[in-house]
């Protein structure tokens, strides 16, 4: 599709990127131009090839045949092309375009120099045959480009996407993902033209598919589409996608006073749950020899074996693909992973009254440095000593699930070794949002949440606590430019405080006084 665009020096640097695009239309230098036939009239005139002439034509390929740039065009004779349905406009397009290259493409062509197709996938010359079809007319000169006769069809294999978007079987993951197809400008393929009186560039300009989820320079899960990169991807069936959302679903219940946003909300955060570790930066082609596999999300998952138990392999254009019959994740190694927050942190981190707080370090040296969490640590004090210092740590992305929830202590002699008897007790309030929107707080105190002077100390501060709503923020809201951390609008916190009687403090048994390395939530395997 070409336009005129108008761009900025902001909107050139955001779109900037390389992405895969069929749009080369009069984006590229002409070829030479002879005298003789164009390719399309070459393949027009022979009746051998009446039927790819008339694929042509279907797929909106003539102009582009008839044009002043270079092609090259392996045509196969209408004995194999006699089974493809006509009426299927996009198999015809995706037929055409596995049989034309850009250039000039003779049989002199190294074997091992791949050919680039027009829809990016690259095939080779064996011989006399090129992708495995054999060729029965070579090398014809047309006036812009070369006409290959073969006599078979170039063997088609789907890269990732396609093969989603083509299979029934695979329709409820293709149709979830589509909802994010956009059309984007890909400023590397397209010509300035002229400068307009801003000053301001003029672009005759190519659009190219985008989707965030996938193409996100830093969010996303890889340019599965894109020809000229290689991936694995497990493929859910429309079984496997429905049975992992009923599974995964309950963990995203979203709260808000419309239920058809909090429904939305919980719909597609479910649906990127299972998404969000099915693709792998790399061809496996033996799963049982790996020990482990990272998906591009950054999930690193130690049973392979487990993970692709059940699938079928289909070998893709640009890698591998393994149909599964059933999403089978450790939900606490992919979209419900343990959530750390370390007390050092000053976003979502609040004193309370007559609280200090000061941030301290553990030198590299001292034996308790490998445990201290980032060897840094939070000291809370209070600035009197008749009153209980506290802090709230904020504590984001929660599921709607339950966690065993844990608070880890460092004790009084990290900074100084004499000291041996700087202990005190603690307790414990969550706070969160209920079903009905409104905040709720539960608090919990024991005797025994008493921190040691001499070791780290890690308090079990609840089991299997049960969050009933969820407050997540998935990795499309992130790839929003206009967001940041700040706008998070986190809903669950915990208060640390400490719990120590005035008897127990005027005795010197216990202080006012705690060093807190880190909250930790461990979801229950389920």
């Amino acid at each position: 599709m070409k336009s005129k665009y108008i761009i900025t020096a902001s909107l050139a640097a955001m779109m900037a990127s390389a992405s895969c695009s069929d749009d080369w239309d009069s984006h590229y230098e002409p070829g030479h131009n002879g005298s003789g036939k164009t390719v399309y009239e070459m393949i027009k005139a022979d009746p051998s090839l009446s039927r790819f002439a008339e694929m042509v034509d279907a797929a909106g390929y003539k102009t582009l045949l008839e044009s002043s740039q270079t092609f090259t065009v392996f045509a196969p004779t209408n004995e194999a092309l006699a089974t493809v349905d006509m009426d299927d406009q996009t198999a015809v397009k995706r037929i055409v375009a596995n049989h034309i290259a850009r250039f000039n493409v003779s049989t002199a062509t190294a074997p091992d120099k791949g050919v680039k197709m027009y829809n990016g996938k690259r095939f080779f010359f064996e011989g006399k045959a090129f992708g495995s079809a054999p060729i029965i007319s070579a090398d014809n000169i047309a006036g812009n480009g070369i006409l290959h006769v073969i006599s078979s069809q170039i063997p088609y294999f789907y890269n990732l996407r396609e093969y989603m978007d083509t299979h029934e079987s695979t329709t409820s993951i293709a149709e979830f993902i589509k909802r994010f197809d956009e059309r984007r400008l890909d400023l590397e393929a397209s010509r300035p033209i002229s400068v307009n009186e801003s000053g301001q560039t003029v672009y005759d300009s190519v659009m190219v598919d985008y989707n965030p989820v996938f193409e996100h320079s830093f969010l996303g899960l890889g340019s599965i589409a894109c020809e000229d990169s290689v991936f694995t991807m497990i493929i859910p069936d429309n079984n496997a996608w429905q049975k992992a959302y009923d599974r995964i679903s309950p963990y995203y219940n979203v709260y808000d006073a419309d239920s058809k946003v909090s429904d939305s909300i919980r719909d597609v955060q479910t649906s990127l749950a299972i998404l969000g570790d099915l693709v792998y930066r790399q061809r496996i082609t033996d799963p049982a020899s790996l020990s482990k596999v990272v998906s591009t999300s950054g999930s690193e998952i130690t049973d392979v074996a487990s993970l692709f138990s059940g699938t079928m392999p289909v070998e893709a254009s640009n890698g591998m693909i393994y149909i599964a019959p059933s999403v089978n994740y450790d939900n606490t190694l992919t979209w419900n992973k343990e959530i750390e927050v370390e007390g050092e942190n000053t976003v979502g981190r609040t004193p309370g009254a007559a609280t200090t707080v000061n941030v301290r370090s553990v030198d590299s040296s001292h034996p308790l440095a490998s445990e201290v969490s980032d060897m840094r640590y939070i000291e809370v004090t209070p600035t009197s000593p008749s009153r209980q210092p506290s802090v709230t740590i904020s504590i984001p992305d929660v599921l709607s699930c339950e966690y065993d929830i844990y608070a880890s202590f460092v004790p009084g002699n990290v900074a100084d070794e004499t000291v041996v008897d700087d202990r005190t007790r603690v307790q414990f309030t969550i706070s969160y949002r209920g079903e009905n929107g409104r905040q709720t707080s539960k608090k919990f105190n024991s005797q025994d949440f008493v921190t040691s002077p001499t070791e780290m100390t890690l308090i079990k501060v609840a089991e299997a606590f049960s969050f009933p709503t969820s407050n997540f923020y998935d990795r499309l809201w992130s790839m929003d430019e206009s967001h940041s951390e700040l706008d998070k609008s986190v809903t669950t916190t915990l208060l640390v405080s400490t719990n120590v009687s005035n008897a127990e403090f005027n005795r010197n048994e216990l202080t006012r006084r705690f060093r807190l390395d880190r909250i930790i939530l461990i979801p229950v395997k389920k």
